[in-house]
Order: C-alpha cells, then sequence, then structure tokens
C-alpha cells in the first residue's frame, strides 16, 4: 500500500487497487465486531420501524414522529425486496447499509481532498477517516450518520470543482442531504455564504446563486410536501426555526416546569469537551497544525473548508445547549478533519529527511492507536445479547414494570418480535410492555401503591442500579441489595441462576400481602 500512495507516477490502475485495499479492509473490520444477534434499539428502531411500514403499507406513514426520511425511505425499498420471515434479517441490512455508506464515503473524500492536496497525500485522507474508530462504531448502528457523511462530503466533492456546472450539481445532493438529516441546511447556508463571497465583484455570476438556491428546492419540495401532509411539518426549515424559536423563548427559566431548556453557556462547556474528546486519538495534535498552516499561507479554499466545517458544527454547539450529551452530532466533521491531517502530512514531507519512511511510520502509529481506541471503546456486545435474551425473559414474565431499567429496557421494545412471523407494522410489533415512572416518588412503597394503580406488576433491578448514581429511582437499589427484606415481592427470575455474567432480578409485587403490611 506504501508503494500506491507515494509512487510518483499514481495511475488509475494503483489508484483504484488502494482503494479496494482500504475498502475490504474496512468492510471486513466492521464484520469482525458485527452484532449479527443483537436488535436495532433507540433511533435505530424508530427509522427501522418507518422503513418496514412504507415497505408493508405502500405508503408513507403518519403515526412515525421523524422530521427526515429519507434514509428510512431507503431502507423500505430493500425491506421491501427481502424475502425473510425473521425481523432480525431486516436489521442486518440495515446495518449493512449503514456499513457500505460508512465505508464507500472513502471514495467522495478521496475527491475531495484532491483539490486541496497532492494526489499523493489526497489518498491518504479516506484512510483516516475509514478507521477512525468513533465511525467504525457508528457504522454499526443502523443510524443516518452513514448516509449523511457520504451525501455530504460527495456533495462538497461538487461544490469545490472549478466549473460552475459540476458546482451546481452539488446543490442537488445537498438537497438529498439535508432530507436525511436537517442539520445539513447549516452546510447548505455555509456554502451559499461561500459563493456569495466569490462571486462578490462578479455581479453576472450571481445568477450561479439564485440557480444553486432553485435547484436546492427543487429537491427537497416533493418530500417536503409529503412530510406536510403527513406529519404536518416539512421537516426541514420548521425544526431550524424551530431551534431558532427555541433560543429566542427558551434561554429563560421556563415558568411553569421550573426547568431550564437552553443553556448556551453549559453548551459551550460541553461542546468544546466533545469536541476535544473526539480528536483523540487521529488528530489530536494534527488539527491545529493543519488550521494554522491554511491561514499562514492564506490558502482560500482551504479556508473554505473549514468555514464549512464551522458551520456543520453548528447544530452541534445547539444541541449541547439543549442537554443533548451525544458525540455523533460531531462526526460530520470528521471527513475535513482526515483532510486536514492529509495536509500536515504534505507539509511534514517538505521539511524532513526521508520523508516517506516517515510519513508511512505517522501513518501507521495513527492507524494502530486508532484500532486499539476501538477496541478499548466498543460496546460490550456479550453484554448487549445478554440484554436481549433477558428481555425476551422480561417480556414473558411481566406486563408493567418500572420505567427506569434504562438503558437495558430499550430491548423491551424489540423483544416481543423474538417468535413473530415477519413482516408486520409497528402497529401489529408494538410492546405491549408498560413502562410506570415514579412521577417524582423517592421510596418504593409510595412507587408501589402509584403502580398498583398504572398497571405495575413486576419490578425489575440490576447491578446499575448501585453502580449508576444518574440513574432515577435508586431506591429500588436496596432490593437489589436486600431483597429478603421485602416480603411482598416474589423473585421469579435471576440472571446469576441463568448463568448470565449480567446480574438482573425480577420480583412480582404480592399486591394483597403488600396492602396488608402497608
Amino acid at each position: 500500500m506504501s508503494n500506491v500512495i507515494f509512487s510518483n507516477n499514481l495511475s488509475k490502475f494503483k489508484i483504484i487497487i488502494y482503494f479496494s485495499i482500504i475498502i475490504s479492509s474496512g468492510i471486513i473490520f466492521r464484520y469482525i465486531f458485527f452484532p449479527f444477534e443483537i436488535p436495532l434499539i433507540l433511533d435505530s428502531l424508530g427509522y427501522f420501524w418507518y422503513g418496514v411500514d412504507l415497505s408493508v403499507n405502500g405508503k408513507f406513514p403518519t403515526e412515525h414522529d421523524l422530521p427526515n426520511n429519507l434514509w428510512p425511505s431507503l431502507l423500505s425499498i430493500f425491506f421491501n425486496i427481502t424475502n425473510s420471515e425473521n425481523f432480525l434479517d431486516y436489521m442486518i441490512i440495515q446495518r449493512n447499509l449503514s456499513i457500505i455508506f460508512s465505508v464507500f464515503t472513502a471514495i467522495p473524500t478521496y475527491f475531495l481532498a484532491k483539490k486541496f492536496l497532492k494526489k499523493e497525500f489526497a489518498l491518504i485522507a479516506p484512510l483516516f477517516f475509514i478507521f477512525e474508530p468513533r465511525i467504525i462504531e457508528n457504522s454499526l448502528a443502523g443510524i443516518t450518520e452513514p448516509f449523511f457523511i457520504f451525501m455530504v462530503v460527495s456533495s462538497l466533492a461538487l461544490f469545490f470543482s472549478k466549473q460552475k456546472k459540476i458546482m451546481l450539481l452539488s446543490f442537488v445532493i445537498a438537497g438529498l442531504f439535508c432530507l436525511i438529516r436537517y442539520e445539513g441546511l447549516m452546510i447548505t447556508f455555509g456554502m451559499l455564504t461561500i459563493l456569495f463571497y466569490r462571486f462578490r465583484s462578479e455581479r453576472k455570476n450571481l445568477i450561479y446563486i439564485i440557480f444553486a438556491i432553485c435547484i436546492f428546492l427543487l429537491v427537497i419540495t416533493p418530500m417536503s410536501i409529503i412530510q406536510i401532509d403527513t406529519m404536518g411539518y416539512d421537516g426541514i426549515f420548521s425544526h431550524v426555526i424551530g431551534g431558532v424559536e427555541t433560543v429566542n423563548n427558551e434561554a429563560f427559566r421556563d415558568v411553569e416546569t421550573s426547568e431550564k431548556k437552553f443553556f448556551p453557556e453549559l453548551g459551550i462547556v460541553n461542546f468544546t469537551k466533545f469536541f476535544l474528546w473526539i480528536l483523540i486519538p487521529t488528530f489530536t495534535i494534527f488539527l491545529p497544525i493543519g488550521i494554522f498552516y491554511s491561514i499562514k499561507n492564506r490558502q482560500i479554499k482551504k479556508i473554505e473548508l473549514i468555514i464549512i466545517g464551522i458551520f456543520a458544527l453548528i447544530p452541534a454547539l445547539y444541541a449541547c445547549s439543549r442537554g443533548i450529551s451525544e458525540t455523533r452530532y460531531l462526526f460530520i466533521i470528521m471527513p475535513i478533519l482526515a483532510i486536514l491531517l492529509a495536509y500536515v502530512l504534505e507539509i511534514f514531507s517538505n521539511k524532513i529527511q526521508k520523508p516517506k519512511i516517515v510519513i508511512l511510520i505517522i501513518i501507521t502509529i495513527v492507524i494502530i492507536s486508532s484500532l486499539i481506541f476501538f477496541q478499548m471503546k466498543i460496546s460490550d456486545y456479550e453484554h448487549e445479547r445478554e440484554i436481549n435474551m433477558i428481555s425476551v425473559k422480561i417480556y414473558e414474565i411481566a406486563s408493567g414494570i418500572n420505567a427506569s431499567y434504562f438503558p437495558e429496557g430499550s430491548y423491551l421494545r424489540v423483544a416481543q418480535l423474538t417468535n413473530v412471523v415477519f413482516p408486520i407494522t409497528s402497529t401489529d410489533g408494538k410492546s405491549n410492555i408498560k413502562f410506570i415512572s415514579s412521577n417524582g416518588i423517592d421510596n418504593i412503597e409510595d412507587y408501589i401503591n402509584y403502580g398498583s394503580e398504572n398497571g405495575l406488576t413486576h419490578l425489575v433491578v440490576d447491578q446499575r442500579f448501585i453502580d449508576d448514581d444518574s440513574r432515577k429511582d435508586n431506591f429500588l437499589d436496596d432490593v437489589f441489595v436486600n431483597e429478603e427484606k421485602y416480603s411482598y415481592l416474589i423473585k421469579e427470575f435471576d440472571s446469576i441462576d441463568e448463568g448470565y455474567s449480567y446480574h438482573l432480578k425480577i420480583f412480582k409485587i404480592d399486591f394483597k400481602k403488600f396492602e396488608e403490611l402497608n
């Protein structure tokens, strides 16, 4: 591979061989950790059900509150041609599509990097992106980021073309990535801002900006109309405007709930923390050097790329200010970081002796450290497999449990599908288990009294009630530790007795005995 990267004569054949190697490696590495037996949960489950409903009913569903539906609409096409009665096969398709988009982002990343770097260094950027540990982990989740990032990078690769017609094509793809995630609208604003700057002294070229806006609107309009008809909002401008209104109206304490809904100070702190976190281990040293030399050398195109990166990060800052603690809002910046890292290596090659050997060592260290970091960070799939199997058991035993059993309780949303013949709609596949919130109650007696009127039948307690102080209903930790104190709780399941390493207990509530004692 090193001969391909550092060759003075990079033919199309060598480039194809190179990409074949890194794409194959990226796919193989992801398949080593592919969670075949683990169902999708949370956001990915929402996209799954939307795609299934669209596939089964043949029309856009109205019962799913998804602002953007291009990703699940794409899933529905593949679900529609799938001949399987096992719901996990459909979820495996969803994960596979995420992997494909994640790995094949290497191609537009190369073409984007080639606008700023020599060809041999542009080839390095996709390598850093494919093996970035968080990108690997995210690609296994079946959510929107891989598809979104692929489309954004493809759009930017066209946007930085010298040909105006090709540049206009970038706004076709910009419309598409806004239909995947409405946060893409900020990137589109960044692209238009740069166009205004480029053509500020050429009035005749302002027509291209008008064309770009029209093309963008033509692309998003059909799906936006569908969203308005089915959901009551367009899913792009409606949510961006809603975010602006939140900033204006919710930056103060809510009188009724006494909760602060928008806190920019905390948002800046969390954003900075998350941004620095995603730089480890791949980009920590190289990002400031790349930005410094881009500004120092007044390389306008690289500065424009950095500006688009800043626009792309605005939704992440907003999310942090709303108390949403997820690093995946920052993943959109990864291809740009990879290009800046490759740019730093290009600078080094002009300043050191035997640059090929030194750069090859740096690449090797970065990739190895990324993979080690991934091994340390990757979700404990064995733990999740156990949670999934135990969730099936809970579903068989209980009809109403404590809502504090989270995030493990998320698997109860799919536990009922284990013995179901697929495909079915989300309505037919809805979990029958009730999750009873403590509603501010801080003791077990009052909670059971409250729960008896709301469908509570069992308590599910696990080790995390002891280990996780952030978990709600911590008064249940005493049930886990001192079960003998509660004679009205009948233990029906203990995972340790069944050979699981994850410790969880299920107690049936004997309400008659509880009433006698209380």
